[in-house]
């Protein structure tokens, strides 16, 4: 699904983006280095280096570039095992899926029976179907023994793997990363991860076992991502119990082989400190968020298959749940689905966001914005709106709304007193983006700034947009209309 495969978090980004610019950073100053070892007519500075700083520098490289070194020099032979991070990348070798598994799973074997540090700080394993189970398992043990802080394992395609039971009762593990759509099955009963701060964990088909034990069962984990293929027609409860939990993220996609199914899955989450929250979430659950008193940010893109199901308007207000556990949020962004939900859904009264400062709000054409009245009466001391129009794809074609923008019957206070900035990105002046902006204009007492963003328009289209929002006359003298090419559409 296109929702599923976009980027949501900016951290699993950031860690991801700079983890490749080392790796190849220190691969290009390796290939440099080799090219100063002493050849018998030069001088070798790179081996008079200490020990320490040569192995931090072989700690920043793949294990297999690493090994290689050993053949430079005597000095080199053995400095590689005692690097306190190993990194096995199966696919490095090739661009297409490797042939010989065989020979990378001897590889790993022999580089653990060699290495000769009693811990490992970091243990990595990228590879495919083709690495036999009972290897990966002996590898996540042998690490497990030496005490390791970080383990990293992504497998292409998904496959049924039964990870040790010793993993999830490892007392040393502070980050634990299990990606690529993987399937667990091992029994759960006991688990205890006392010291884990980071989990990254894909599923296929999770139980309850898994989604019920494993987030609840680590007292001091900090950073959470949860990414499912909900396929499963089971009702699984996912149950996040986590007083140290500072980022959360879920990434949910619903594929069903007989059709849509609307199912009563849940997300239950209590994290007191929790301060950023994304939910992308194909087919919108039932959420219960609760004690999110720390909430700084939240992004919420959900029910993007839901509008394939448009007629359910009981499945579409479970969105009123979700939106009741954020209220203490500052900064929100509803994106394209979770906007057309809300369009669809009965008149609830939104509740009130008290602390919400920025709002940016993506709808996509055909439908309307006929609850953005009610968001701004619900955000008293809203300072920043950015408002976005997405266009709708070929499959809501069938499903046009109009535009149908409302003025509201009382002029909502953050528009009195706190609202600064206002941000539209890829209006095209038509008429009833024109009264939007008339009545923001209009109305917005304090505006600061009214910021529009021109995205695929002529030069003429630009110009006479721009003519007839200038004419509107402004409550507050201090606005300063802007209308700029620069590209934010997205």
């Amino acid at each position: 699904m296109e929702a599923t495969a976009r980027v949501r978090s900016g951290w699993s980004k950031g860690k991801t983006e700079s983890r490749k610019w080392i790796r190849q950073s220190t691969i290009q100053t390796m290939t440099s280095m080799s090219k100063h070892v002493n050849t018998g007519d030069g001088e070798d500075r790179i081996s008079s280096l200490p020990d320490s700083l040569l192995i931090h520098i072989l700690s920043l490289i793949p294990t297999k570039y690493a090994v290689r070194t050993s053949i430079l020099s005597l000095r080199w032979k053995d400095l590689w095992s005692f690097v306190p991070s190993l990194d096995f990348d199966e696919w490095l070798s090739a661009n297409t899926i490797p042939d010989n598994d065989t020979s990378f799973m001897n590889f790993v074997d022999r580089v653990l029976l060699l290495h000769k540090l009693p811990s490992i700080e970091r243990f990595s394993v990228r590879g495919h179907s083709g690495i036999a189970v009972s290897h990966l398992c002996e590898w996540i043990r042998v690490a497990i023994m030496r005490h390791v802080r970080v383990i990293d394992i992504q497998m292409f395609p998904h496959r049924h793997i039964s990870l040790p039971s010793e993993l999830f009762t490892c007392k040393t593990l502070i980050q634990l990363s299990l990606v690529s759509e993987l399937v667990c099955d091992t029994p759960l009963s006991s688990v205890w991860l006392p010291n884990l701060k980071d989990l990254h964990v894909s599923l296929d088909y999770p139980g309850n076992d898994i989604t019920q034990k494993l987030f609840s069962s680590c007292p001091v984990l900090e950073d959470l991502y949860i990414s499912a293929n909900m396929e499963s027609e089971e009702d699984i409860v996912f149950n996040v119990c986590a007083p140290a939990l500072k980022r959360l993220q879920f990434n949910l996609a619903a594929f069903f082989e007989n059709g849509l199914v609307l199912t009563t899955n849940k997300i239950v989450v209590n994290a007191p400190v929790l301060e950023a929250l994304i939910v992308d979430d194909d087919y919108l659950a039932c959420y219960s968020l609760k004690n999110l008193s720390s909430l700084v940010s939240a992004y919420i893109d959900v029910g993007d298959r839901f509008i394939e199901a448009i007629g359910m308007k009981e499945h579409a207000n479970q969105i009123f749940m979700l939106l009741e556990g954020i209220t203490n949020v500052k900064f929100l962004t509803l994106h394209t689905a979770t906007m057309a939900v809300l369009d669809f859904a009965d008149d609830n009264k939104l509740p009130l966001f008290p602390n919400l400062i920025h709002l940016k709000l993506f709808v996509p054409n055909g439908y309307s914005w006929r609850r953005l009245p009610d968001l701004l009466g619900s955000a008293p001391n809203l300072a920043t709106l950015v408002l976005s129009k997405n266009h709708a794809s070929e499959e809501e074609d069938d499903l046009v709304h109009e535009f149908s923008w409302v003025e509201p019957q009382r002029t909502p206070t953050c528009l009195l007193s706190k609202l600064e900035e206002l941000e539209v990105i890829l209006f095209q002046g038509e008429d009833d983006e024109l009264k939007l902006l008339k009545y923001f204009l209009e109305n917005g007492k304090v505006l600061k700034e009214l910021l529009i963003y021109a995205c695929h328009l002529t030069f003429e289209e630009k110009w006479n947009f721009f003519e007839k929002v200038v004419k509107f006359q402004r409550a507050s003298k201090t606005c300063r209309i802007t209308y700029t090419d620069k590209n934010v559409c997205c």
